[in-house]
């Protein structure tokens, strides 16, 4: 069993262009010896965003705390806490918060 409290895990700014006011957590990864996801958090403060992107391995998303404005395929939909969100492989996505608390989510991704 592995037991990791998020607050004892660094929490880095997300630089790719597009991004702000937004850190990760890469709670569970390859190096922790979890063979098949990772589990990452995510904190977007107000007015921050991911980057809008796209990549071949899927995301499975569960929000924490706040309102997310999720972008997939040029769709655009408002999801708060307590519900999961699917990304499928090589789709356009993007997380925003548009909202005056943080946001906070998990995102799991095939590790390899």
């Amino acid at each position: 069993m592995i037991v990791i409290a998020a607050e004892d895990v660094e929490a880095i700014p997300v630089t790719e262009n597009g991004a702000h006011g937004t850190t990760i957590r890469w709670l569970l990864k390859d190096t922790d010896g979890v063979p098949t996801f990772a589990m990452r958090q995510f904190v977007v403060e107000p007015g921050g965003a991911t980057p809008r992107h796209a990549h071949a391995w899927e995301h499975e998303i569960y929000v924490l705390k706040g309102i997310c404005t999720a972008f997939c395929e040029g769709e655009t939909r408002r999801v708060g806490p307590d519900h999961a969100i699917y990304i499928e492989p090589n789709a356009i996505h993007s997380f925003t918060n548009e909202e005056s608390e943080p946001l906070v989510f998990l995102c799991m991704i095939p590790i390899g």
